[in-house]
């Protein structure tokens, strides 16, 4: 059986899809920025269709995977290829997620109905990666979306973050 090599979170996570201290008051706001973001990050997709997406399959189960992370996702039929983004949020929102902690960071995936595998090897690369307790403090600590998005890189390229001091 041939391996599959990891697939790396940088192919679809543009650098500008790093969003740090996002206000938002609840989970719906949340999810609208998530989709703000995403929508932003390739050739514009409509901002309200992707919050409805996303909302659409928040009803189906919360995609609050604990730890305080979130990975709402959706398929689009209007992309290509995948996109990815990370939001952190300065105050943590309820999510409903499995272990009832709020979220403080999320991970918004897209991905287009013709390429159902590789949605679900994004989803499973970054439920790995952000519930690494040195990854998540990391990803908290970062001064800046820079910052966030070379931790990423640098998870890609197999080097794991240095313990955070002091946050």
């Amino acid at each position: 059986m041939p391996s599959v090599s990891p697939v790396q979170l940088t192919s679809y996570l543009r650098p500008g899809s790093v969003w740090l201290d996002v206000d938002a008051a609840d989970k719906a706001a949340l999810l609208r920025a998530v989709a703000d973001c995403l929508a932003a990050a390739g050739p514009p997709l409509d901002p309200q269709t992707v919050a409805d997406l996303l909302t659409a399959r928040e009803r189906l189960a919360s995609t609050g995977v604990g730890h305080g992370v979130a990975i709402p996702h959706a398929s689009v039929a209007t992309i290509e290829t995948p996109r990815l983004c990370l939001l952190r949020v300065r105050a943590a929102i309820d999510f409903d997620a499995i272990d009832a902690a709020p979220v403080r960071l999320v991970v918004g995936v897209l991905a287009p109905p013709n390429a159902q595998a590789l949605h679900l090897r994004l989803l499973a690369r970054v439920a790995r990666l952000v519930q690494a307790p040195l990854m998540r403090e990391a990803l908290l600590a970062a001064h800046s979306a820079d910052d966030a998005y070379s931790l990423i890189d640098a998870a890609d390229s197999g080097r794991a973050p240095e313990p955070v001091h002091g946050a």
